[in-house]
């Protein structure tokens, strides 16, 4: 089965669309399917079907409802005690797929992996076909709706930061003109638009950006603009900056992106322009260019030209095509265009589909005016390419059916296509089959890019040529050694083909390879750089530091960088951003086939990751405070490891490295390196819980639990069992969080602290009485001589003592936990001062309140993680509703529910819930009804009692019929009281005003 809520809900049955008629059946479903696998209530689902006006016989009618829905969709839904469940496989429901890839692409941009990362995050872009959930007539259902466009949003704008880096700014500058008018008042696309129009030279029209919004925030917001987006317009005044000097900012880049990058002053591209850069020693196959030239004329009577040009991997075909479309692109003024259908390579090929979307948005249409459905799609690349002359380079094609639908239909155009394999199937195209480059090309393609020298010896260059086999590729690498070796002769060159190594790395003509290509720059190196290249091959990421790679090699870090620079100049290495370096893949796989017969392999392989945990180690430590770090020891620290001066540079090293700490951990569980499988998640535990990284925490630290069984090692199974279990809780799955700490309680060393975090499970869970037990006996037992040092647990005794009503001794709890904190850790202080405030503001003392608050926003460091950012500020606009300053105050809380949508359960809960009260203190009675549905909606996944209270409350006070509102306010009134919390008073209070009302 196929369920679709990503536009108007579509339900899909061994391939067939099934039409589900009945709104009731359709209200239904999509309420099941929102919370797949999960109970969703019956008190819920007639909320959904009816909203105020349910009758006395709903329950009757929604088995009804489920039995014609069993009819049609045998298995599909299950019966509970509570309720109904849809039994869904991740696959099945678009929602799923979409988060999933979201979370790929997230992890792929945190692992700098910017390709992989757009094409995760444009995957999940192109499964909306329209509004989510359009047609679906309920207020319940609506309010999921808003929530999973922000969703969209959110992951649309995290693309577009890929694009970006990417340096795709001109064909986005149409989409983000189009997404900042929608949104005028969303700051992230304002400056992504500022970026992209000044990284092509407008930048007065970036200026003007600027100007707009900010004058719509002070007139609807009264608010200025982000510090960062006037920090960028501040650069955008600035005159050009000179050859050596930077640029200015550009919002949305990473600090050493934007010293390396330079905004283009050039005038703006008149026409979309997507084609690569001619070669500019391309040489070779003049008849066969000639013949491609004459055939690339436009279509006569409004038929477009279409040129097929096949053959064997690295045989030149994309060079081919690039150089006849830029010989031949003005005679098509109206656009050029090239498009990667990646057939052959380590991604899936590009759907014709995702193809069409792809070339109209080139074309600039805004992507809301791109049809979903693929045949509408179609019909509009083709319309749209009726009045125009464009040219379309569709590389690496993998069949007809692939390409055939990106034709055009009546368009005096020209469509250049590229193949490994014949394309026979298309009607009316001019084919050719490229095969390796004939003696004589192959010798003045030789001769073009060394020049003098293969005149002399010509012999010698006919001894290259066939050596290489005529393989451009293998010509290329092995042309390009010599030209950088001027006291070489071809001879020489020759001599050492010869010597080469035959075994293929990636494709084979005739029994020879690029291999020996590679062999050739490898055997010219120096026995220490040559050493270096070799332990290369074991870095799991191909990607990395000047630090690291003097780790591998046990070299002074000075003679690493040195070494590296020689690698880079024999163009076996990359330098990508100053520092870092890169192989590239077959060069990576060539390395690491050298690597496994190295002797050094083991010891350098333990080098690299004591490099690893050692850093880790360093960066985080800062992080976590006081805190003992328990069972982790890292050994000797290495003369390798960077030193931290503070809290920012460790967050670039982990920012920069946090996709190395992933690929080690996992190749020391591939290995069997089972201390630094269980160490090294402990040592980067701070920054993936700051970061709300809790599915790879949660990854990583499995493969740990398993490390440590294999050792037997009882210190470190308690360990990361302590560890698992933070991240479990940190994910909403409080189940498995109090499963694994249960399994420590009494452990000698860690059953103290196991059952001190156990309290914070239970306090989620709803249950302070235990919770509060639990703390009074752990904190004692942790700690004897101090009154704070492990400031998470302090935090939540605060937090239960302020929810009981036991204020005076919450606020002691909070002075200490500040005062703690501001002597020696910076989250500790941030956390208390925001405890304390919360705590004020239950005494209505919200000027002290403010005070607190805003002393923690302007203060906190980014390095500490969104989830305590999010915190602050939605508090602060809890205060400021409160004083009446409800401008800034529902901006802050709207900016908070946003931001912390994709962050921890309980943060995105009390985001919403508090937005949802500052929108209902202003009489946006529908809004904030919808926030708080989004906070319930996330409360029960999680398990979070108190939020689920706290949001039925809420909605009990937004709706207007008084039966309905007392049914809401009953529920929360049951949990406030099952929890013990002073807000059971109120809600009682009211539910007696009900009755009496009532019974009048």
């Amino acid at each position: 089965m196929r369920y679709r809520l990503l536009g108007p809900l579509e339900v899909e049955v061994a391939g067939r669309r099934l039409e589900i008629s009945a709104t009731r059946d359709r209200v239904l479903l999509v309420m099941l399917l929102l919370q797949p696998n999960r109970v969703v209530t019956l008190p819920r689902l007639v909320d959904a079907v009816w909203g105020d006006a349910a009758p006395a016989t709903a329950r009757a009618q929604l088995h009804t409802c489920v039995s014609r829905l069993r009819r049609q969709l045998p298995g599909a839904i299950q019966t509970d005690t509570a309720g109904y469940r849809a039994v869904v496989e991740p696959d099945e429901l678009d929602t799923l797929v979409f988060a999933q890839l979201v979370a790929d692409g997230r992890a792929a941009m945190a692992a700098g992996e910017l390709q992989a990362a757009r094409k995760h995050l444009r995957d999940a872009l192109d499964l909306w076909r329209g509004p989510a959930l359009a047609g679906v007539d309920s207020p319940g259902v609506q309010a999921a709706a808003v929530a999973l466009e922000e969703r969209h949003n959110s992951a649309l704008e995290d693309c577009l930061d890929v694009e970006l880096q990417l340096g795709l700014q001109a064909e986005l500058i149409s989409q983000l003109t189009g997404l900042a008018e929608q949104h005028p008042l969303r700051e992230r696309l304002h400056g992504q638009l500022m970026t992209a129009l000044a990284r092509v030279g407008r930048t007065a029209d970036a200026i003007a950006v600027y100007l707009r919004l900010a004058e719509a925030l002070d007139e609807q917001l009264g608010l200025a603009p982000s510090a960062a987006l006037q920090e960028l317009y501040r650069g955008l005044l600035q005159p050009p900056p000179a050859a050596k000097e930077r640029p200015p900012a550009l919002l949305g880049m990473a600090p050493a992106e934007r010293a390396a990058t330079q905004a283009p002053r050039a005038l703006p591209v008149p026409t979309p322009w997507t084609l690569p850069r001619d070669i500019a020693d391309f040489s070779g196959r003049d008849d066969l260019v000639d013949r491609l030239v004459r055939a690339a004329r436009p279509g006569r009577d409004d038929v477009p030209a279409v040129l097929t040009v096949d053959g064997m991997a690295g045989v030149g075909k994309t060079s081919l095509a690039v150089h006849v479309a830029h010989l031949v692109a003005d005679r098509y003024p109206d656009g050029r265009l090239f498009v990667d259908l990646r057939a052959h390579g380590e991604r899936p090929p590009l759907a014709p589909h995702d193809a069409v979307g792809l070339l109209l948005r080139h074309l600039g249409l805004d992507p809301e005016r791109i049809p979903a459905d693929p045949d509408e799609r179609v019909a509009r690349w083709r319309s749209e390419l009726a009045q125009r002359r464009i040219l379309v380079v569709l590389d690496n094609a993998a069949d007809p059916a692939q390409v055939t639908p990106l034709l055009p239909g009546a368009s005096a155009s020209l469509v250049l296509i590229t193949s490994r394999r014949r394309l026979g199937g298309l009607d009316g195209a001019y084919s050719v089959s490229l095969d390796v480059l004939d003696d004589g090309d192959a010798v003045r393609f030789v001769t073009t890019v060394i020049g003098g020298r293969a005149e002399d010896d010509p012999r010698a260059v006919a001894d290259v040529v066939r050596l290489c086999g005529g393989l451009p590729l293998a010509l290329r690498l092995a042309a390009a050694r010599l030209a950088h070796r001027p006291s070489w002769s071809v001879a020489d060159l020759a001599d050492r083909l010869r010597q080469a190594n035959p075994a293929p790395i990636d494709l084979t003509v005739d029994g020879r390879s690029p291999h020996a290509a590679f062999e050739l720059s490898y055997r010219a190196l120096d026995a220490a750089a040559a050493r270096l290249f070799r332990l290369t091959g074991l870095h799991p990421s191909g990607e990395f530091a000047v630090r690291a790679a003097a780790a591998l090699a046990d070299l002074p870090i000075r003679d690493a960088d040195e070494l590296l620079g020689r690698l880079v100049d024999a163009h076996l290495l990359i330098e990508p951003v100053a520092g870092r370096f890169r192989l590239h893949d077959l060069l990576r796989e060539y390395a690491a086939q050298l690597a496994a017969e190295d002797p050094e392999r083991d010891a350098a392989i333990d080098r690299m990751l004591d490099f690893y945990l050692q850093g880790a180690a360093a960066a985080t430590r800062s992080w976590e405070g006081g805190r003992a770090r328990g069972a982790i020891d890292v050994g000797e620290v290495q003369p390798w490891v960077p030193r931290f001066a503070d809290l920012a540079s460790t967050r670039r090293w982990l920012d920069l490295e946090i996709g190395n700490l992933i690929a080690v951990t996992q190749l020391a569980d591939r290995l069997g390196r089972h201390r630094h499988t269980c160490l090294l998640p402990r040592a980067v535990w701070g920054y993936l819980f700051r970061n709300s990284m809790n599915d790879v925490s949660i990854d990583l630290h499995r493969r740990a639990l398993a490390a440590a069984e294999a050792l037997a090692d009882d210190g470190l199974i308690a360990m990361t069992h302590n560890y698992l279990a933070s991240a479990y809780a940190r994910e909403g799955d409080q189940n498995n969080a109090a499963r694994h700490l249960l399994l420590i309680a009494e452990h000698p060393i860690w059953g103290a602290r196991a059952r001190s975090n156990l309290a914070a499970v239970y306090q989620f869970a709803g249950r302070l009485t235990e919770a509060l037990e639990l703390l009074e006996h752990s904190l004692q037992a942790i700690y004897p001589a101090e009154v704070i040092v492990y400031g998470g647990q302090w935090t939540t005794l605060t937090t239960i003592l302020r929810l009981r009503g036991r204020t005076g001794e919450a606020l002691i709890a909070a002075r200490r936990t500040l005062a703690a904190g501001r002597a020696s850790n910076a989250q500790l202080a941030f956390n208390g001062a925001i405890e304390l405030a919360v705590i004020r503001q239950a005494l209505g003392q919200h000027h002290l309140a403010e005070l607190l608050l805003r002393w923690t926003v302007e203060r906190i460091l980014p390095e500490l993680g969104m989830a305590v950012i999010c915190e602050a500020r939605s508090y602060l606009g809890v205060s400021l509703v409160a004083l009446g300053r409800t401008e800034e105050a529902l901006a802050l809380l709207a900016l908070a529910a946003r931001d912390s949508a994709h962050l921890d359960p309980h943060i995105a809960c009390l985001a919403a819930s508090n937005h949802g009260a500052g929108l209902l203190a202003v009489g946006r009675r529908d809004e904030a009804k919808a926030e708080y549905a989004r906070a319930l909606e996330r409360a029960m996944r999680a398990g979070y009692r108190y939020e689920q209270a706290r949001a039925y409350h809420g909605l009990g006070l937004c709706t207007s019929d008084p039966r309905l509102s007392r049914q809401r306010l009953q529920t929360a009134a049951e949990l406030y009281e099952a929890m013990g919390v002073t807000e059971h008073a109120e809600v009682a209070a009211l539910l007696r005003d009900i009755d009496e009302k009532a019974n009048k």
